[in-house]
């Protein structure tokens, strides 16, 4: 007991190696007690068994020098140390094993993002294509709305299409000789085609062209699939000269409405 309190171990400590031990002398409680240093029982009390044995297993024991003390707590230190050594080497490659596995859970992790971000993607692209075909369609649905229109509206005020014109229009008969006459004054320009500026009550404005003979109707057809001031109601008319077009107006075709070759139209809210 002595021997081992000199060596710097408790009391508690001592009596219960010496006793877990059989009282075999210092060297075994010493070995009991490196060997079970990091024993979280090792405080509890003395098992009854261990200190019924105690009585039968002590043995006379010799006292040691100052040079065996001394050469006995060198080897307690140097087996300490071992132990720690030992300790600290399990310890760091636990800590090394640890940080191995959080990181290998953060790479799945990203990995798991980099996936999700890689179908949400996918999908906005397929999204955005699925939108481009679908306003595709719409537009080829306008322009054959506008075409049936167009046609419709010829039938109704006895035009020909600029195709049927063409082919029923006869040859022109040989000019007879006549003698020279003066010149004349050169005719009028007809414009096949006018190009008009649709001011979105806004501010902001569309462009397009139109046929000379179109109907002013056309045009409110137009501005109803593409305007982008709002919905609802509305007028056309001019600022110079000041004019709203009537019901009756829009029938009209665009040349015999003075908006050939170019005009600047007005939206505005029913009066």
């Amino acid at each position: 007991m002595e021997t081992l309190l000199e060596m710097g171990f408790p009391k508690n400590r001592a009596e219960k190696a010496l006793a877990m031990t059989g009282h075999k002398g210092a060297e075994p409680a010493m070995e009991w007690l490196l060997s079970h240093s990091d024993d979280p029982t090792i405080d509890d009390p003395i098992p009854e068994d261990a200190a019924t044995a105690e009585g039968q297993g002590e043995q006379v024991q010799r006292v040691l020098t100052a040079e065996e003390k001394a050469q006995k707590a060198k080897e307690l230190e140097e087996k300490i140390k071992a132990r720690r050594l030992e300790r600290e080497e399990k310890e760091k490659r636990e800590a090394i094993e640890k940080e191995k596995n959080r990181m290998a859970t953060g790479k799945q992790i990203v990995d798991a993002k980099r996936r999700m971000e890689e179908l949400e993607m996918k999908k906005i692209a397929e999204e955005r294509r699925r939108e481009k075909i679908e306003e595709r369609l719409a537009r080829e649905r306008v322009k054959k709305q506008i075409e049936a229109d167009k046609v419709a509206r010829r039938q109704k005020f006895g035009m020909e299409t600029p195709e049927g014109a063409a082919a029923a229009a006869p040859p022109a008969p040989a000019a007879a000789a006549a003698p020279a006459a003066p010149a004349e004054a050169p005719a009028k320009k007809e414009y096949s085609m006018t190009r008009l500026q649709i001011r979105q009550m806004d501010g902001s404005a569309l462009t397009t062209s139109f046929a000379a003979k179109e109907a002013l109707a056309a045009v409110r057809l137009y501005v109803q699939m593409n305007r982008t001031d709002g919905s609802g109601e509305f007028t056309l008319g001019t600022a110079f000269p000041r004019r709203v077009f009537t019901a009756e107006d829009y029938e009209k075709p665009l040349d015999s409405l003075g908006l050939v070759p170019s005009a600047v139209l007005i939206i505005s809210r029913p009066a």
